[in-house]
């Protein structure tokens, strides 16, 4: 087998396939603050702005990197803020 520029440009265009477990690590390496697998989880199923996944196969699903980490990287974190109230609902007296 020869080691052709053409072999290493399709190596290339390879997507970068993430799993869950993964990601914590991931996160950390590009610098951004660790999210555990868990919360991870919580926002894939809540959040309808976490990336699809591109790649699903029984209880296996695979994200693109670099949409995982974009998300990450501007999402706004409200550090204590009540999510389970209505603020739209007076408050009862």
């Amino acid at each position: 087998m020869s080691h052709s520029p053409q072999g290493a440009e399709r190596q290339e265009e390879q997507p970068d396939l993430v799993s869950i477990p993964a990601m914590p690590d991931r996160l950390v390496a590009a610098g951004v603050k660790r999210v555990g697998a868990p919360r991870i989880r919580q926002l894939v199923a809540d959040d309808p702005a976490f990336p699809k996944p591109v790649y699903e196969h029984g209880r296996t699903r695979l994200w693109q990197w670099s949409a995982v980490l974009a998300y990450f990287q501007t999402r706004v974190i409200r550090q204590g803020e009540r999510t389970d109230l209505d603020t739209k609902r007076p408050p009862a007296e």
